[in-house]
């Protein structure tokens, strides 16, 4: 396949991935920049290989490289957390996933716990994939999304309550 091809395949994968792509980076970042960020590390990195990605999984290897890249990014800091200004206007771009029910239920979820779930029900991706690339046992999966979908139960629960 000539290289020009190649871009253009890659070209038309992007404008159909990217608004998943993204969607799914800021479920587990919650951070509209950084979820960005994420997806063009990924899709930068998927370029390199392009040639090699079969084109029936291109979107599973790229949503795992957007995992893999959000997994490094909390291994080498800590989260910082952020405060918003509630007289601050909502940028156009932020208005749709601030507004997510999806994002603010994950909210009070740990960075792992949110990475199992968004991993294991957002992707659809078995506990042993999922196992294997936190580099964790089926155990661990299985235990942490249970104690976190309890979590989110617990506290649907108790939103509705004070409602």
């Amino acid at each position: 396949m000539r290289r020009g091809q190649r871009d253009q395949e890659f070209e038309e994968f992007v404008v159909a991935a990217w608004p998943r792509l993204r969607r799914a980076a800021y479920l587990l970042s919650h951070d509209a920049h950084e979820a960005d960020d994420l997806v063009q590390t990924a899709l930068a990195a998927t370029y390199a290989r392009w040639h090699r990605v079969r084109k029936d999984d291109a979107y599973s290897y790229v949503h795992r490289a957007v995992v893999n890249a959000y997994i490094d990014g909390t291994r080498r800091r800590r989260p910082v957390p952020v405060e918003r200004d509630p007289d601050r206007a909502v940028a156009a771009d932020d208005s749709i996933d601030d507004r997510s029910e999806l994002t603010e239920l994950l909210a009070p979820l740990s960075p792992r716990e949110r990475t199992i779930i968004v991993w294991r029900y957002y992707f659809d991706a078995p506990e042993a994939e999922v196992a294997e690339r936190l580099g964790i046992s089926v155990g661990t999966v299985k235990s942490t999304a249970s104690r976190a979908l309890a979590r989110l139960r617990s506290s649907t629960t108790t939103q509705g309550e004070t409602r």
